[in-house]
């Protein structure tokens, strides 16, 4: 039998990120923010995008491709648009800043984006996206990855998960849809292969094509809906990567294999205030009342419920906030290393 998960109460394990964060020089406040996306995703439920990232973003902070206190610059082009440039930086850093400058441009005109460059890897797009909703807006982001999904047709990776994020406030669990463009998300293999788990042989494929059940053989992944998510996957990469001027595609630094030079990854962000086309309030109402008739369907075979998209998540995150976040021994036992060699004690 596999040993039990731990749970590890919010406040304590964000204490320990910023503590070990901080021993390779990123400054307490910004810390603090890759602590909150971070634990954001493990509280939702979104385990492949927590805290397993950790020790990886150390790797890079030590290694100078991901800068500590990074330069980063913003510049305003036009009333409802600007440019981020985020100095090589934690991805999470980088596009909090840009978060905020968008949604100052939405109280100014109504709409703001952002577009990012020079970034790193920004945990799970969602994050964002609840940051805007909580404020009452409309939120939507995205970025590019590294190369692993295998456009229809083709036998090869091209374009990366390129994940996109979409939310809207609500009186309640906000709706907030959050998907990678590959049938998979690829945090979920790098999570099976952390805590020595097979995955299914329909997620991915090896370097010669073909399925495999080894997470740490995986060269490719499936598109999701074949054409269209491999068209969705060259959208994002157009937003996120060309308009930003960063790499595309092939050409984007590997996450993991190629350790040696920054990320140099784009992302998008937009937030829209909704008191621009309807009171914030009417439009709650409004939403409200279709969610209401929407989990009142009648469930399928083999459902208990019709849930909409970010509610799920949304009771995660009340359930592990009284609980503690459940965290596998394999990945307990990396982190506890990280603490005992920066001297932050491990609260598992």
């Amino acid at each position: 039998m596999n040993p039990e998960p731990i749970l590890i109460k919010e406040e304590p394990f964000a204490t320990f990120i910023v503590g070990v964060l901080n021993a390779v020089g990123v400054p307490e406040e910004d810390g603090r923010i890759v602590a909150d996306c971070l634990l954001t995703a493990n509280l939702s439920g979104i385990d492949s995008h927590g805290v397993v990232r950790l020790a990886h973003y150390i790797r890079r902070l030590e290694n100078g491709t991901i800068q500590s206190r990074p330069q980063m610059t913003f510049t305003q082009t036009a009333p409802s648009m600007g440019l981020m440039d985020g100095g090589d930086g934690l991805g999470h850093v980088v596009t909090y800043h840009a978060t905020t400058h968008a949604m100052r441009l939405a109280a100014e005109a109504g709409t703001g984006l952002v577009s990012i460059g020079n970034s790193s890897h920004f945990g799970m797009a969602g994050f964002y996206i609840l940051r805007m909703v909580a404020a009452g807006y409309i939120g939507m982001s995205m970025t590019a990855t590294d190369r692993m999904l295998v456009p229809f047709g083709a036998r090869k990776a091209f374009f990366g998960t390129n994940p996109i994020c979409f939310g809207f406030p609500t009186d309640g669990i906000p709706v907030v849809l959050d998907m990678a463009t590959t049938s998979t998300a690829w945090g979920k293999i790098a999570l099976a292969a952390v805590e020595g788990h097979r995955i299914p042989d329909s997620w991915a494929l090896d370097a010669d094509g073909n399925p495999t059940t080894d997470p740490k053989a995986v060269a490719g992944m499936h598109p999701f809906a074949g054409p269209k998510g491999s068209g969705l996957a060259m959208v994002i990469d157009i937003f996120c990567s060309l308009l930003a001027g960063m790499p595309w595609g092939p050409h984007i630094n590997r996450m993991y294999g190629e350790m040696g030079d920054p990320r140099r990854l784009g992302h998008f962000v937009m937030a829209m205030d909704v008191e621009r086309l309807l009171p914030l309030a009417r439009f709650k109402e409004n939403l409200g009342e279709m969610l209401t008739e929407f989990t009142a369907l009648e469930p399928a075979a083999g459902f208990d419920e019709v849930c909409y998209p970010g509610q799920i998540e949304g009771r995660h995150r009340e359930q592990r906030r009284a609980e503690g976040i459940p965290i596998e021994p394999g990945l307990a036992k990396e982190l506890a290393g990280l603490g005992r060699r920066f001297q932050v004690p491990f609260p598992g």
